[in-house]
């Protein structure tokens, strides 16, 4: 039998509960954060996202252009793509129409064809950068517009129970 000193009451079974609780409801709000999101709470179209990106950097790309004074025989041709491209509501990237708009410039050997693809490239790379961001921020606001109390909730419970449990397997009885 343990001997405990008058006042030093610390570890009271009340104590370990509250305690237990506590942790419980702190681990069940991190859980709100850790889980996995589900497909129930996922309702987005990836795609929607990657053409909004996409046209996104496309309009920067052209606004940039438009600025400069002078622009060369490719800037000017991507320009343009990109204004037919919104007017006529069709995929002016696909790779034959790039092609296409190459073999205007002169083939992928010339000077403004290079510059053209190095444009497309370009746009293409930050487009994706811009549609992982996205992508990474839906995720992050998917997990805060859960609602906590069911975590908190669950996690506060199993607290309660493990405080519970561990006052019942205690070997230490006081008198």
């Amino acid at each position: 039998m343990s001997v405990s000193a008058v006042g030093q009451n610390e570890n009271s079974r009340l104590n370990t509960i509250v305690k237990a609780t506590a942790l419980g409801t702190a681990g069940g709000y991190a859980l709100k954060y850790l889980w996995p999101v589900t497909n129930q709470e996922n309702d987005f179209n990836k795609k929607t996202v990657i053409n909004y990106c996409r046209k996104v950097t496309n309009k920067n790309c052209v606004r940039e252009y438009k600025s400069n004074k002078l622009l060369t025989p490719a800037q000017d041709m991507f320009v343009k793509l990109i204004e037919v491209e919104e007017k006529t509501n069709k995929n002016a990237f696909s790779y034959d129409d790039i092609k296409a708009k190459v073999a205007q410039l002169g083939g992928e050997d010339s000077a403004a064809g290079k510059e053209f693809r190095n444009i497309i490239r370009y746009v293409d790379e930050t487009s994706r950068n811009m549609t992982r961001k996205f992508a990474a921020s839906y995720h992050l606001m998917l997990k805060l517009k859960r609602p906590a109390i069911p975590f908190l909730v669950a996690g506060a419970g199993v607290g309660f129970f493990a405080g519970f449990a561990h006052n019942v397997m205690k070997d230490d009885f006081s008198a």
